[in-house]
This record gives C-alpha cells, structure tokens and sequence, in this order.
C-alpha cells in the first residue's frame, strides 16, 4: 500500500507535457488498486442476525398476517406441522449451526418452498451458510415425506361413498370417487443432462401424477418420471394402475375421472374423443365430466400457486427433487384438511406441455361403464 501511495505522490509532480506517462502510471496504478482489493478480506461482512424475533413480532395480532404473507401458511398451520416434526429435527453438535432450532429449520425449509428465493437469499435472511440450508431443506423435505402415509391416503370405502355422493349432487353421474391428471414440475436444468427431461414445451422437468378427491385433496401422488413420457406411461408404471386393475383400491361401481390421455378402465372413465360426431348425450356427457373434473386442475393450480419453488426446481439430485415434490404435497393436504385459505392461493397453469392422446387400448370393462353413464339423463 505504502508503494502505492509514493506513485500517486510522483504522479504530481508531472505537467501536461508529460500527459502520456501520466497515464501509463495512473493506469499502473488502477491495476495496483484492484489487486489489493482482491487480495485484501473485509474484516466486516454485514448479516440479519435479528430475524428470528422479526418473526417472533409476527405472532402479535396486529402482523398475524405477515407471517401468513411470507410464508404462504398460517401461522396454526405452521404449528400444527411443527408439532409433528419437531422432535425429529432436534439437532446437535458442536459448530453454530449444529443446534439450529427445529422453529428455525421449518421456516427455513417453508421459506424455500413458498418463494422463489435462492438458498443463498435464504441462509442471508436466517444467518446460515448455504450449506446449512441446503442440509436443513433436504432433511426437514425428508421427514415430510416421511408423512405422507398418514396425510396423503386413499379413501376407505366409507370415505369413497361419501365422496360418491357428494360428486353426484354436483353432475348427476354417480360412483365418482377422485380425479386423475399429470403435472410437469419445471426444473432448472436438466438433471444430469439427459435429454429424456425435456418435454413437448423444449423446458426440463419431472412428472407428478395425482389423484385427488371433490375438496381437492390428493389421495395418491406418484413423481419421477422425466417430462418426455405420455401421461398413460406414467400411470400403468404407478400404485394406482396396479392396485386398481387388481381389485384392491375401488368398491364396486366406484371409479375415478381422468382426461383423453388415459385409456378406460372399469374404474376409469375418460370423455369421448369429440371428432364431430358425438350425440346430444355424449355431449352432455362429456361437459359433465369436465366440469368435476376441474378439481383436480384446480388442485394443481393451489399446488404451485402456494409453493412456488414448485414453478422452478435448482436441484440437481432426482431424490432430493422428488422428496421435494411430495413434501409440497404433503403440506399441500395439511392446507386443505385444515382449510387454511385455500381459494386464495389458486393460480391456474398453462396447457399441459404433452396433451398427447391415449396410446393404450381401452378396455371393455371401461368402455361399458362409460356406456351406463351416458345413458344417464
């Protein structure tokens, strides 16, 4: 530094005429200066230490809704899922972010999830490394996969008759017990860089297929599939297809409602393929089914609309994206079941980046079924 200081002192003593060595040495100069900024560690680096009892003064009446405006949940439902977490995210150890509360490591891993923010913004806000966070989302995503058997559950055969009845007061078409359909859960880069990833659209992502029933809640939710396979792929490799074509998920008559993507079954029913030709009654039919079927778009629209990492996933690790996935859809029922404002956290997609047609052959079963439901006035 000393050096420095003597050649600005040397760079006075020079008059215009000297103009070009003047800025040979001032450039000379600059370059010094840059060199001892790089090289020189600011003994400061500024953080939000205090933002923790930020949140604390959420919990007074008067900001009770800010803490719901940053982390796209109330503050009961917050704790709700806090109970049931909590003592599997008590960590110990001897650095300083080894025993970060279990309060703090939810908000962390809800922050992330309810906003676009970086890991990086995140750790600034909480006084974290980023690893630190990217350790606490992966764990706290971990054990929220780890309820799903007990939040995401497929109705009993009590439930499904109740749901039955609710759906028929609604179109008029009985035995209704869910809604089928796939999403595509955009990533930012193609995992790996396998080129199975990228869909019709020309974006990466991975696919969630869900069944939810009339409140929207998902009964069943199946992720991993790269964004190029059919929706029908996706289906006869899930639970549902298997377990369904076994007789094991649906009581008798009972079945669910998908689009054109899928094939009829005895215990789904798709609309009719309207290539001009349809009757008044298929017609009437297929509005029917289309307008319950919204649900499960609907859903998908709360789904992404209150999680919106959902909207673009930075994670490099399949595992940890499908943890991800199923953790927002565990949260994504505990909103419902605990009816936390649902409505307003709605944002409808775009069209569905595949929308190819069915490619499987529908079985007889199905088609008859479909036949009595259309023959319904």
């Amino acid at each position: 530094m000393a050096a420095f200081l003597r050649k600005m002192c040397i760079l006075e003593m020079f008059d215009d005429e000297d103009e070009d060595i003047h800025r040979l040495l001032a450039k000379r100069s600059i370059n010094t200066l840059s060199v001892i900024n790089m090289t020189t560690r600011r003994s400061f680096m500024p953080k939000v230490t205090d933002y923790m009892a930020v949140v604390g003064q959420m919990a007074v009446p008067q900001h009770i809704d800010d803490f719901k405006m940053h982390y796209r949940i109330s503050r009961d439902v917050f704790h709700i899922i806090l109970e049931s977490v909590q003592d599997l995210l008590i960590r110990g150890g001897r650095g300083p972010h080894d025993t970060v509360t279990p309060e703090k490591q939810l908000l962390v891993c809800v922050s992330y999830l309810a906003t676009n923010q970086s890991m990086r913004e995140t750790a600034h806000f909480f006084n974290l490394s980023k690893s630190t966070v990217h350790q606490i989302i992966k764990e706290v995503c971990n054990i929220l996969v780890n309820l799903r058997d007990r939040i995401i559950r497929w109705p009993s055969p009590r439930q499904q008759t109740e749901i039955a009845t609710e759906v028929e007061a609604v179109c008029s078409l009985p035995g209704v017990t869910g809604f089928i359909d796939g999403t595509h859960i955009r990533l930012s880069a193609a995992i790996g860089g396998e080129r199975d990833y990228y869909n019709r659209k020309g974006y990466p992502s991975i696919q969630l297929q869900a069944v939810v029933d009339n409140n929207m809640k998902i009964i069943n939710a199946y992720t991993g599939w790269p964004g190029c396979v059919h929706d029908a792929r996706v289906l006869r490799n899930s639970s549902v297809y298997i377990k369904a074509e076994a007789g094991e998920l649906f009581s008798q008559n009972y079945h669910i409602f998908g689009d054109n993507a899928y094939p009829l079954r005895n215990w789904l029913v798709t609309p009719f393929k309207n290539f001009g030709n349809l009757t008044r009654q298929q017609i009437k039919f297929n509005k029917r089914l289309s307008g319950v079927r919204q649900t499960v778009e609907r859903a998908f629209g709360h789904l992404k609309g209150r999680f919106r990492r959902l909207r673009d996933v930075p994670l490099h690790d399949h595992k940890e994206v499908c943890n991800l996935i199923i953790a927002c859809c565990v949260l994504h029922n505990l909103c419902i079941i605990n009816e936390d404002d649902v409505e307003g956290y709605i944002e409808y997609e775009e069209e569905d980046p595949n929308n190819f047609p069915n490619v499987y052959q529908n079985g007889h079963a199905g088609v008859l079924r479909r036949l009595q439901l259309v023959n319904i006035p």
